[in-house]
């Protein structure tokens, strides 16, 4: 799904309503059984709202407009017509949790994690409340509190795999290999039992993975062998994943752990292909480091390889506000372009070659030429990229399509 992440958080299926007025009605207002997307359901929700006067049956209305809006990744209206659902009800549970998850999509952690203690405060068993918190904690940096929620989770839940999956995977990211292998093989012999394919193949994932975060080699400093240098070199294929684990775990400062879990991002590509797992890493990392301009360009970057150009422009966005860098505006640059803005795309790509030449804005002033049908400057820009070494497929058939046989 480009530009977020897949959803994770629970929303409810219906919208309750209060009122008669709409008891009638084959379809209620608002109701997120009905087609979101149409016209006619968007008029009916506006109708609505605008002629309830019930201030808890307005609740639930915004409450679905709200739900509307996210699936069509409108989160400024969502969380708008959100805040106003919690003013009129504020201990809703469901409300606050679709809030969170808002609230994440934008990556809002604190305002998350202030809006699920709530809903944790409200029902201490709520099973959701508790896994949703727990892979926020994780994008923060919260280890330990992501592990006390996900082995809660799995205590409410103790037949479900996939939260003792959850929880073995949060014992890895404290360093607990033993637990953390336990509980895969534990979640691997539930899934199995109960006929899910898909915990059997995560569970086997994670089991390899395992092996690759704890393999390290051994002796020297770990943090001098978690080194961008040996990531491209093969003989370093059994250790380095391992070494940066383990420099990782070792380091004292945020910095020490956001500079491990970079470099481990790199060796997670050219090792295994791994674009999750590295993703992943460059979000911890920015967690760790939150004010280092190259941790959101990092990510930001990692999000365009893996075609989320919406959370990469988001990233972009962030790196943007603590500097005006360059490399953050190629990257907007290229979200914008993939997004379809093409006027911010070129006006960004220049501002960052004139700070700075280089080939990330060049390769998008050479796009946006040839999608606009300007073969000359397309063919000059190519060339100079292909000149400063960006041999990419892509531009080697575009230099042959423009007449450059190479």
């Amino acid at each position: 799904m480009p530009g977020r992440f897949p959803r994770f958080f629970f929303v409810a299926l219906a919208v309750v309503l209060s009122g008669a007025a709409f008891a009638e009605e084959p379809t209620q207002p608002c109701s997120t059984q009905g087609d979101m997307k149409s016209p006619a359901w968007r008029a009916s929700c506006d109708d609505a709202i605008a002629r309830t006067t019930n201030a808890k049956v307005l609740a639930s209305l915004r409450y679905g407009r709200a739900y509307a809006a996210v699936e069509a990744y409108r989160y400024d209206d969502a969380l708008r017509d959100l805040d106003a659902a919690l003013n009129a009800w504020p201990d809703n549970p469901d409300y606050l949790r679709e809030r969170a998850y808002v609230h994440v999509e934008l990556s809002n952690f604190g305002p998350a994690i202030v809006d699920l203690d709530r809903v944790l405060q409200l029902e201490p068993k709520n099973v959701l409340g508790y896994r949703e918190r727990g892979y926020v904690r994780h994008f923060t940096g919260n280890l330990q509190g992501a592990y006390e929620d996900r082995a809660r989770e799995f205590e409410l839940t103790p037949k479900s795999p996939d939260a003792l999956l959850a929880r073995g995977i949060a014992a890895l990211w404290l360093g607990k290999f033993d637990d953390a292998k336990a509980d895969v093989k534990g979640a691997r012999k539930l899934g199995k039992a109960a006929g899910k394919e898909n915990v059997l193949r995560n569970a086997d994932g994670w089991l390899t993975d395992i092996e690759l975060w704890r393999h390290a080699t051994g002796r020297g400093d770990a943090t001098k062998l978690c080194s961008d240098d040996r990531v491209p070199d093969k003989g370093s294929e059994k250790t380095i994943i391992g070494d940066c684990t383990k420099a990782f775990l070792e380091a004292k400062t945020g910095v020490a752990r956001a500079d491990a879990l970079t470099t481990r991002s790199m060796a997670w590509l050219v090792i295994t292909g791994d674009q999750k797992h590295s993703t992943e890493d460059l979000a911890v990392a920015k967690a760790f480091d939150p004010e280092n301009v190259r941790r959101p360009i990092n990510l930001g970057y990692s999000y365009l390889h893996s075609n989320h150009s919406w959370a990469a422009n988001r990233e972009f966005e962030r790196a943007l506000e603590l500097e005006h860098n360059p490399y953050a505006l190629a990257g907007r640059a290229a979200a914008r372009k993939n997004l379809g803005d093409k006027d911010g795309a070129l006006a960004d790509a220049v501002a960052s070659n004139e700070l700075e030449p280089n080939e990330a804005a060049t390769g998008v002033l050479a796009d946006l030429a040839y999608e606009r049908g300007d073969k000359d400057q397309a063919r000059e820009l190519y060339q100079l990229l292909y000149e400063r070494g960006s041999r990419s497929d892509e531009i080697t058939e575009r230099l042959r399509e423009l007449g450059v046989p190479k």
